[in-house]
């Protein structure tokens, strides 16, 4: 290394760099290296300052020289290994990819949360560190609760407590949950600026590998369709797709019941007057309706079209009134036939009451919550319901050919298709020797294809309204914007907000929810959330605490790293990020790739050095707690 002068600019001023040589194809070339600044920046004559950075550049390549030196590592072959008393075995590999990990955790603050918490508490283990195991291990190597106890070694934070201070903690974690979770809204406002205006619910469940029920875990309609105890979860999340706030219900809960309880519970987490609840046809009921607008809330729900009344129906077939789109979004024009149709809507303003319960569980008629419904049709949507009841066809194709005399007793699966024919060969008087026939359903067929596709989006969030001219018809023109974001209409039940909105934004917003059924699968799969080894119910609900954390620091990293690779990449690549131990001062890094070297780039975390003192790494463990 050497300090490299620039020729005097126009004002005569110097510029000084460290430079270095290199070769390349042969050749000697040189680079600078760091722009050290001008002469005259610096206290001295030119010749005395030159001089002096000259001395530093010969130092800083002295000290280069020491750090890159090999290294020499001496084995004896005869050595007898110690092994953890804990654990009676030995093992010289430590993972370092949890420091990613420990970056967010540590600027989410989750630490300082558990650590005030732990304070007043006697306990005779640092509760934060099991808190740490918990979160870094199901990210890294999900397991059972014993199973991440005995690879604890595998990080280089203290964790010196023993198995049943784990089952400890997750008792302290459930009290926690609450002020835990409004933590994290702060948490994420402050840090990833959080926008809760818009909100999506789904439910999904978790199974325990039981026999018997509890008056928690409850068998249920099964999301895997296995036939095993469950509890429900409700999950909010924003439109980002970090998860906001949850709860668990037991097994046998309605998914739509669940809904107006998790709608309170994430009002009081958050500070929005008001919130746009985005959910599929599973929430559609009067009673969660009138619990957004009783709140002064927006909604925007799927409902069913099959399920729906037959003037719906009507109009859904009906095709006048649709505005439809080819494969790039583009409006088709009614004499272009030839264009394939990608998706396609229209308002329809069906006149309905909302029924909710009163104290006393009796039905109540309620009329005039404003609301307005899109029908939607989408081409993909009409091939994925042509695939999803293919194999049902098929079957009850077969079991008509059959010559099959079973009564035909539900509707489930092939049966939907399929209908009991009763043939009297004598007389039409009753009939008490009579033959029955399974027939396959072309009517029912026919039904169902006729609304592939179909789907029906009801919703109160309107926008600037368009001004009327004296016939009622539309100027081009829009009211006037008002002072805050969004505002509620008391006379029509409406949410306005502050800006044009069309019906395509409604069906954009509607169609955010995909990432909260990608987030489901994450939280199964990639994190393992299921099945449940813990008994107790606090110590479940400290077990999908731990999840929940997770799962925000895992969406997290997806984030920063601009969506580029799947949880399951970014996992693969932090549990293999490992270093093994040389000798008690020296360890070598195992495994480097493009993920890792992002997330070098992005958090400043020195990965991919060939060998590591151990004071470096404690180093790299310092800076992620910052």
């Amino acid at each position: 290394m050497f300090v490299q002068t620039s020729p005097r600019n126009k004002d005569g001023r110097i510029t000084m760099y460290f430079a270095e040589s290199y070769r390349e194809n042969g050749k000697v070339k040189q680079r600078i290296i760091e722009r050290i600044g001008f002469v005259d920046e610096f206290e001295g004559t030119e010749e005395q300052v030159i001089n002096h950075f000259k001395k530093l550049a010969k130092q800083k390549t002295l000290e280069l020289k020491e750090k890159n030196k090999p290294v020499t590592i001496t084995f004896n072959p005869n050595e007898i290994l110690p092994f953890e008393e804990e654990t009676d075995s030995y093992d010289c590999i430590k993972n370092i990819g949890y420091l990613t990990l420990s970056k967010i955790f540590h600027n989410l603050e989750i630490h300082n949360f558990f650590n005030r918490k732990r304070q007043p508490l006697d306990l005779s283990y640092n509760l934060t560190s099991v808190i740490k195991l918990l979160v870094y291990s199901r990210i890294i190597d999900p397991d059972s609760k014993r199973a991440t106890w005995l690879t604890k070694n595998m990080y280089f934070d203290k964790m010196d407590f023993d198995l049943n201070a784990i089952y400890r903690s997750l008792s302290y974690i459930a009290k926690w949950k609450e002020p835990l979770l409004k933590h994290l809204h702060k948490q994420m406002v402050k840090k990833y600026n959080r926008d809760t205006t818009v909100l999506f619910y789904d439910v999904t469940n978790y199974y325990f590998e039981i026999d018997n029920e509890d008056n928690f875990r409850k068998k249920g309609v099964s999301k895997e369709h296995r036939p095993l105890p469950i509890v429900q979860m409700g999950l909010f999340m924003d439109d980002k797709g970090f998860p906001v706030t949850y709860d668990l219900f037991p097994g046998n809960t309605n998914d739509c019941k669940t809904f107006a309880p998790m709608s309170a519970q994430v009002r009081d987490q958050i500070d929005v007057k008001h919130l746009i609840f985005v959910a599929d046809k599973g929430m559609m009921s009067g009673m969660n309706v009138a619990d957004v607008i009783t709140n002064h809330n927006g909604y925007i729900f799927s409902k069913s079209v099959r399920g729906g009344s037959e003037n719906l129906k009507k109009a859904v077939r009906d095709l006048t009134g649709y505005i439809r789109f080819d494969e790039n979004s583009r409006i088709i024009k009614d004499d272009d036939d030839k264009t394939p149709v990608s998706f396609m809507y229209k308002i329809y303003d069906e006149v309905k009451n909302t029924y909710v319960e009163n104290i006393e569980g009796k039905r109540k008629t309620v009329k005039g919550i404003g609301h307005y419904q899109i029908i939607y049709w989408s081409a993909k949507y009409s091939m994925r319901a042509k695939q999803d009841r293919l194999a049902a066809v098929e079957k009850a194709l077969v079991a008509s050919h059959s010559n099959s005399k079973d009564l035909i007793d539900n509707n489930h699966g092939k049966n939907k298709y399929l209908k009991t024919k009763v043939i009297d060969p004598e007389t039409k008087k009753e009939i008490k020797d009579y033959r029955a026939k399974v027939v396959f359903d072309n009517k029912q067929l026919d039904e169902d294809e006729s609304l592939d596709g179909f789907y029906v989006i009801e919703t109160n969030v309107v926008g600037l309204l368009p001004i009327l001219d004296t016939n009622g018809n539309k100027t081009g023109k829009y009211q006037q914007p008002f002072k805050e974001p969004q505002r509620w209409l008391k006379k029509e039940g409406w949410l306005q907000l502050n800006k044009i909105i069309e019906p395509l934004d409604i069906i954009e917003m509607y169609h955010g929810l995909w990432k909260i059924e990608q987030t489901f699968r994450v939280t199964k799969s990639e994190l393992n959330a299921r099945p449940i080894y813990v008994k107790r119910e606090d110590r479940i609900q400290a077990h999908f605490l731990t999840c929940f954390m997770s799962l925000l620091i895992t969406r997290i990293l997806e984030h920063d790293l601009e969506h580029e690779y799947s949880t399951e990449m970014i996992q693969n690549s932090l549990k293999k990020a490992n270093v093994v131990e040389l000798d008690s001062t020296t360890y070598k890094l195992t495994y480097y790739d493009r993920i890792l070297q992002k997330i070098k780039i992005k958090y400043g975390i020195e990965y991919g050095q060939n060998i590591y003192t151990r004071e470096q790494i404690k180093k790299m463990i310092a800076k992620t707690k910052k």
